[in-house]
């Protein structure tokens, strides 16, 4: 039997070999030994952001990790540090992207084809048939944003992380056993996705024959994994929310971020003397907040905590203050057939890119394509899959494409115009060359429609456009008023447009239409109640931008018709100041012997503060509009609007050759004037009220005013 030596007999020789130091703290001791370093970025939603702050402290103590590795959050943070990006440029990122916008639910979209109609009901026809979609965040715009993001680490990669300037390890969780998978190979930003699938918020990324969720359901502070791959200290970025006692019940925004916190919550791990805990205190933010406010405070956050727990730790590695090389990319890059068998598909995305044959490297190009992608409604996900070695990178996509066949129903509720009902249909690949085809009819007391549209994506040259036919029926009664607001009866006019031309997707969302178009419509004279028939021919350029939520934010349209011609423009902003959310708005018009149905109403659609809907027609507009909104109780917001506008009939049209105005061509309510935009007929107005969003859409309920001495209720359920 071999003879043992007693334990304290042991612990007294490492003593007397180490001069006693062994029975001395770890802060005692001074430095440690080198050793290979991981950093570990736990998940947190949002709060994740707090990771760009201890990269700021990390570089300004000189420290680089040999390793990074991150779950959820943690692996969109790791991934840019990883790809050589400095925490500056992270944060910057982070700034820029629209993520609040991303990670916030939205409800159910239609087809860009059509426009800024809001579906209460949306059928998707997938796998297993048609489906209701539900209220979700937009998982296209995720997806497209990290290819564009991380597009350099994916080209240096090349499918092995280990290649990059710092290695990486992604972090996702198996669905088919709650197994941690920690991905090192790959599509670079297919991995982040599968690791930020947060349960109820995206859908899990298929790879391979797996699905994967979020990296934090199985490995929130991944620590084990970086020991496996090699690490012998570790330095731990926490944002995991320890619960409270109390809980709101009442709030399902509290009750989900809770939910979120809960299912990221496991053992705490077991850390070494040598290794660091950097733990932000972020019980004050929510998983889901991506605002700027909360993005600064954040960023803040993370770094003082890190520069404190870096200071009281005597046992981190020696360095200089450096950034990582952001690495030398491959010279060319090219498309080949990769893993899909859509080789039509593949080609589109080719074109798309701008890689029908091998190209230079540009990767803020690149970014810009492979995110304008994203918006052309063509493929529900692209994964590039980069291989290859050398100077040359080859790209294989991997292709989702959008359900086929869509359909959708729409309802919408106006005090003054009644009910509105729309529904719509869309088929993205009939037989014939492929062609997207898409009907809506809309059905209202006042206006009703059918529109039918056809359009194909194809290619001039280098640049993508999509040949257009559409069909517009309308049958509108013009609202008609005196200049007490009195109603008088309406005018019926019945139009029908057929047009043929050119669309092409631009940057940052906006859609451009060249089209050549013949016009015909029947109105009823207002003098002498002859009807009239006329039409036309001409041409338009259109170009609209539509939000995540389909709201319009941009519409400039000119028409020139052998009859008529007109051009108006309505652009709106979106930002926020003290707690407020700001709405401008900018309305112009200019137009030249309009039709009845063609003429410019104060304020369109949303009117004006304290005038009935389709008040003030004129050949000319103006009108400049700010709302602010602010939370008021619960889902209710405070809505507070100023507007300033004018109509009129200028010297453009309707006058004969003596200056006089024609009088078939006066409308009931309309100012007139002798030039564009004179000091004639401006108001002023305002409208105070609440809104709220709701599965319908959203609601409002304002009281408007003007100097007019005018005073209408306004109230809205839906999408007008």
């Amino acid at each position: 039997m071999p003879h043992r030596i007693p334990t304290r007999a042991l612990w007294f020789a490492v003593a007397l070999l180490t001069g006693g130091s062994a029975f001395l703290p770890v802060a005692a001791q001074g430095r440690c030994a080198p050793a290979p370093t991981a950093l570990v970025l736990s998940g947190g939603g949002a709060k994740g952001l707090a990771h760009v702050g201890v990269l700021r402290a990390l570089e300004r103590a000189g420290i680089r990790p040999d390793l990074i590795v991150g779950s959820s959050m943690g692996s969109v943070v790791g991934a840019l540090a990883a790809s050589g990006y400095s925490a500056a440029s992270i944060d910057s990122i982070a700034r820029t992207l629209p993520l609040a916008e991303v990670f916030r639910t939205h409800e159910p979209r239609g087809p860009a084809a059509w426009g800024s109609r809001l579906p209460l009901l949306l059928w998707e026809e997938g796998e297993q048939g048609f489906a209701i979609q539900g209220a979700s965040v937009e998982q296209r715009a995720i997806g497209g944003m990290l290819g564009e993001v991380l597009l350099r680490g994916n080209l240096l990669a090349r499918g092995d992380f280990d290649r990059l300037p710092i290695p990486l390890r992604v972090v996702a969780t198996n669905l088919a056993d709650r197994g941690i998978t920690p991905f090192a190979s790959g599509d670079l930003a297919r991995a982040v996705r599968a690791s930020i699938a947060i349960p109820l918020v995206f859908t899990p990324q298929r790879i391979g024959d797996s699905v994967y969720a979020d990296g934090g359901l199985s490995a929130n502070i991944p620590v084990e994994v970086a020991r496996r791959a090699g690490a012998r200290r570790v330095i731990v970025s926490d944002v995991t929310e320890l619960p409270s006692d109390t809980l709101n019940l009442e709030s399902p925004f509290v009750v989900a971020d809770r939910l979120l916190n809960w299912l990221f919550r496991q053992p705490d791990a077991e850390l070494d003397a040598t290794d660091l805990m950097i733990r932000s205190p972020i019980g004050a933010f929510r998983a889901l907040d991506f605002s700027p406010g909360a993005i600064d405070a954040l960023i803040a956050l993370g770094e003082r905590t890190a520069d404190s727990a870096l200071a009281a730790w005597r046992c981190r590695p020696e360095g200089a203050a450096t950034t990582p090389p952001l690495g030398r990319l491959p010279a060319v890059v090219r498309v080949v057939d990769g893993p899909s068998a859509d080789r039509a598909a593949v080609l589109q995305v080719r074109r798309a890119l701008g890689l029908e044959r091998t190209a230079p490297v540009d990767v803020a190009l690149l970014g810009r394509r492979l995110a304008r992608l994203a918006d052309r409604e063509l493929f529900k996900e692209v994964w590039l899959n980069p291989t290859g070695r050398g100077d040359t990178v080859l790209l294989q996509p991997t292709l989702t494409r959008l359900p086929r066949r869509v359909g959708g129903i729409g309802l919408s509720y106006d005090a003054e115009l009644g009910g509105r009902l729309w529904a719509g249909v869309l088929d993205r690949h009939l037989p014939l060359l492929g062609t997207e085809a898409s009907g809506v009819l809309t059905l209202n007391r006042f206006a009703s429609s059918l529109e039918v549209t056809a359009r194909r994506e194809t290619r001039l040259g280098q640049s993508p456009f999509t040949p257009i036919a559409r069909i517009d029926l309308r049958d509108t009664d013009m609202r008609r008023f005196g200049l007490d607001g009195l109603e008088l009866p309406a005018t019926q006019v019945l139009t029908a447009r057929s047009e043929v031309g050119l669309e092409r997707q631009l940057a940052l969302g906006f859609r451009l239409s060249l089209l050549a178009a013949h016009e015909s419509w029947r109105e009823r004279d207002l003098v002498d109640e002859r009807r009239l028939t006329r039409s036309t021919v001409g041409g338009a350029i259109h170009l609209q931008r539509l939000g995540l939520d389909r709201e319009e934010l941009a519409n400039v349209e000119v028409r020139v018709t052998e009859a008529y011609s007109r051009a108006a423009a309505v652009i709106r902003f979106n930002g926020a100041f003290g707690g407020f959310r700001l709405e401008p708005r900018v309305r112009l018009g200019v137009g030249h012997d309009l039709p009845a149905n063609m003429v410019f109403t104060l304020g369109g659609a949303d009117g004006f503060p304290g005038l009935h809907l389709g008040e003030r027609p004129g050949d000319n507009e103006a009108l400049v509009s700010l709302t602010l909104t602010r939370p008021l109780i619960g889902p209710i917001r405070l809505r507070i609007g100023g507007a300033w506008g004018r109509t009129a009939f200028g010297e453009t049209s309707f006058l004969t050759p003596n200056g006089d105005v024609r009088p078939d061509r006066i409308l009931p309510g309309a100012y007139t004037a002798g030039r564009w935009f004179g000091p004639e007929g401006w108001l002023v107005g305002a409208r105070v009220g609440v809104g709220s969003d709701t599965p319908i859409g959203p609601v409002r309920l304002e009281y408007g005013v003007n100097d007019a001495g005018r005073k209408v209720v306004f109230l809205r359920v839906g999408r007008w």
